[in-house]
């Protein structure tokens, strides 16, 4: 991906949580919650398995659609589980933010989808960008 698409999309990321933070927007506005939830662990998984890729990692994490999908639905799951603790803990300091248990639940639902969606679609790109096959990336793309 070229870096000015990453950065891009990582602006994006902070652009439309952070307005969410500072205009409390991300319950009155229908779906908001839902796209920043899905979103951010898209972009974010899109990034790592970038970064895997370009370092010679992508053997481990994301040899196959199948395991890429896994490694980015942990990645979505751990990330959104860490942010629902954070959103926990900024709710015990003070801050409005609402954390019921099914918003809680379908956020950490949303960051797994997200998660796996990224990785797919960073897997089939990176393929394609490294020439690799897709069901075994030791080996080169066969047409």
């Amino acid at each position: 991906m070229p870096r000015r698409w990453v950065i891009l999309l990582i602006l994006v990321c902070i652009a439309l949580n952070g307005a969410g933070f500072m205009f409390k927007i991300f319950e009155p506005i229908p779906l908001y919650d839902e796209i920043a939830h899905f979103l951010t662990p898209f972009v974010l998984v899109a990034v790592v398995a970038e970064i895997i890729y370009r370092n010679g990692g992508d053997d481990e994490f994301f040899d196959t659609p199948r395991h890429a999908i896994v490694t980015g639905s942990v990645i979505g799951l751990l990330g959104a589980g860490g942010w629902e603790v954070i959103e926990m803990l900024l709710a015990l300091m003070g801050a409005s933010i609402y954390n019921a248990l099914p918003d809680t639940i379908f956020d950490i639902i949303l960051g797994v989808l997200g998660g796996a969606a990224g990785a797919y679609v960073a897997d089939h790109f990176l393929d394609r960008l490294f020439n690799r096959s897709r069901t075994d990336s030791s080996r080169p793309r066969v047409r």
